[in-house]
């Protein structure tokens, strides 16, 4: 089947009945500007490509509903500029590079999309007129342009299926509001019939005030909203395999799905013998979570699926869970990961924890880490009964090889983590090159607790962490939409013991807003880390700190203490700032010199970045490299302040650009990878 010369194209256009899969993201409809999907025309010559719907446009449509003073005119993609009307007079955006309809009178133009109403076997526009709106509402499909972005009236949800809407009113309906019933009788309001009618009201159902389609009583001056009435039998099949029934009593009750408190309106299943809250009944029956491995499964008794009576708490609250009501726990045999409903369906938690769906745990696939590792063993020895790489070639540094070491040396620092080195690590015997051991067994790519699908390991760049907000530089996780984590806070788990003055078990809560125990901060974007036995709390910055550190004015290893027990007032002041320090929260000391010091002053702004690591400034031509000036100290190209603190200065031969970090970052868009 050929098209010929659709509006004034030079080659013929062949009909496809369908699209390819690789073809559908890749092409776009040159007359909706919409993706290739479906029956469509194209020209093998020149790879123009049209949806068969926007080929066989009409050329002119009289007495649209849009413009009925005159006809609109298909008008070709060349032609925009000529005639003017680059605006869309229904949907208000721009039309650009596709095609429209067009009125040579008024001036004013259409979409395609906007302009192709649903129409009857005469080919009439379908239009309705309905008791709760006083013009005709036009009948239209989901792809049309006017509905993107808009809510239905009658329900205040997304338009996402065919809709009816009125142009004048720029009211829009979904297709099944407009069809309910005019009037119905309810078990929820047995003495009188309901008849629906549109305004704003409040519901004494939801008690809550809108517009939109009731269900009202005038006689007892009664209105639901029409979504608000709950419907007497629901079968979902999907998500349980028994009908559940409607059962209003004016009392409250405890939902067996939820473990939280409803009112008046329940749902029982009789099979069972469990009530529960009407949207508890679509619960996915499984869900994938970033925090666990496996698949989980609902359950409603939990005592059935553990079969004995211990107690077990949420791994993502860290409460106890009822175990007589609903709760979401592994599916694999002997795996003892439990969660409550209520914390797997928060807003806040699906963003941290990815909770996704699943329609069967089989469909769940786990990353598979196996050949993902970015190193090249050269050299194998053993090490007591372990046999490990003695020497490797690592991506991040593979002009030399790096010699396995097992003393730890903490005057140096891991070039993927930035830590002290506190464990077995790699060295080049050629440059100051370090890796931890676990640090170069990192995988290339992997999946972390908090979200997103997956993150790849990037081994070099200026980056600003996205959960601890330090400035870094060394190894880091990147998702492919830009979210950034350093080692430090990729290799922390949700939860784990930490050791301070005693251990604290610590779990990652995302709406903790208290004030951090080691620096008194408070962190009101992220949360924090929080005990499951007290009230001892670290954000991320601080639950990475390094337990011991190095600086020049005192010659020992400092230690990071936890609470300073020296009464003496004159005790309270750090060593290097000379200020007065608060005892309550964390510093370093040197147990030889009885110094103490503020962690920020050991460890200074930017200690997670290395002198001597490379950046491209885009307001320079050269690369530069970071330093930190002792003895001289040049003036800053941007604020003409002495370079005191971290600063890049020019690699560049004759060059003297120098600049203070903390100025250049400021007027850097986006931190620069220098590979």
């Amino acid at each position: 089947m050929e098209l010929q010369q659709h509006l004034g194209h030079p080659h013929s256009l062949v009909f496809h009945p369908e699209m390819n899969h690789q073809s559908e993201e890749t092409i776009c409809c040159f007359g909706c500007k919409r993706k290739g999907k479906g029956p469509n025309f194209s020209c093998s010559e020149c790879g123009f490509f049209l949806h068969k719907g926007c080929a066989e446009a009409p050329i002119e449509i009289q007495h649209h509903p849009f413009h009925r003073d005159h006809p609109l005119i298909l008008r070709q993609l060349s032609s925009i500029e000529e005639q003017g009307g680059d605006y869309c007079k229904v949907c208000h955006c721009y039309i650009g590079e596709q095609f429209s309809y067009f009125c040579s009178s008024c001036k004013i133009a259409f979409h395609l999309k906007c302009s192709l109403l649903q129409r009857d076997t005469s080919g009439n526009f379908i239009e309705i007129l309905h008791r709760t709106h006083q013009h005709p509402l036009l009948l239209m499909d989901n792809q049309n342009f006017l509905l993107k972005y808009r809510e239905c009236f009658g329900c205040s949800t997304e338009l996402v299926n065919d809709s009816y809407g009125c142009f004048d009113c720029n009211i829009f309906f979904h297709k099944k509001c407009v069809e309910l019933p005019i009037k119905i009788s309810h078990p929820y309001h047995r003495k009188h019939q309901l008849i629906l009618e549109s305004d704003f009201r409040f519901c004494n159902l939801c008690q809550v005030s809108h517009s939109g389609l009731f269900y009202r009583c005038s006689i007892c001056n009664l209105d639901f909203h029409s979504e608000c009435l709950p419907p007497s039998v629901i079968k979902d099949k999907k998500h349980h395999e028994h009908p559940f029934t409607l059962l209003l009593r004016p009392n409250s009750f405890t939902c067996d799905a939820c473990d939280t408190q409803g009112d008046n309106v329940s749902y029982i299943c009789s099979t069972c013998n469990i009530q529960v809250h009407k949207d508890c009944i679509s619960l996915p029956r499984f869900i994938r979570l970033t925090l666990h491995r496996h698949p989980l499964s609902r359950n409603f008794f939990l005592s059935i699926h553990f079969h004995d009576s211990r107690t077990w708490d949420c791994r993502i609250c860290y409460k106890k869970i009822n175990m007589e009501h609903g709760s979401y726990c592994c599916s694999r045999p002997n795996c003892e990961f439990v969660i409550h409903v209520k914390c797997a369906i928060s807003w806040e938690n699906k963003f941290w924890y990815d909770i996704t769906e699943l329609e069967n745990p089989d469909e769940f696939k786990e990353l598979d880490e196996s050949g993902n590792l970015i190193f090249r063993v050269l050299r194998e020895t053993k090490v007591g009964d372990n046999v490990v790489a003695a020497e490797i070639i690592h991506s991040s540094h593979d002009q030399h090889s790096l010699t396995f070491n097992d003393e730890i040396n903490d005057n140096k620092h891991c070039n993927g983590c930035m830590m002290p080195i506190s464990s077995s690590f790699y060295y080049c015997s050629c440059c100051d090159f370090f890796l931890h051991k676990a640090c170069a067994e990192l995988p290339r790519r992997t999946l972390l607790w908090f979200p997103q699908s997956s993150f790849r390991l990037l081994t070099d760049g200026i980056f600003k962490c996205w959960l601890c907000d330090y400035d870094c530089s060394g190894f880091s996780y990147k998702t492919a939409n830009g979210l950034v984590v350093c080692l430090r806070c990729a290799t922390t788990p949700h939860n784990f013991t930490y050791q301070a003055k005693e251990p604290h078990y610590l779990f990652y809560d995302a709406e903790n807003v208290s004030n951090c125990s080691a620096c008194g901060r408070r962190r009101d974007r992220k949360g924090s880390y929080i005990c499951k036995d007290c009230n001892f709390v670290l954000n991320s910055g601080c639950v990475t700190l390094p337990k011991t550190a190095r600086h020049n004015f005192d010659e020992h290893p400092l230690k990071l203490v936890y609470e300073d027990n020296n009464d003496y007032p004159l005790h309270h002041w750090c060593d290097i700032c000379e200020k007065e320090r608060d005892s309550k929260f964390w510093f370093y000391h040197c147990k030889v010199c009885d110094n103490a010091m503020h962690p920020k002053c050991v460890l200074g702004e930017y200690p997670f970045i290395k002198l001597g690591s490379k950046y491209k400034y885009k307001g320079h031509p050269h690369p530069l490299s970071f330093i930190q000036k002792i003895d001289y100290h040049p003036l800053c190209e941007k604020c003409r302040e002495p370079c005191q603190d971290l600063s890049l200065e020019c690699e560049e031969h004759g060059c003297n650009f120098v600049g203070h970090w903390k100025c250049l970052r400021v007027f850097s868009e986006v931190y620069s990878y220098h590979h």
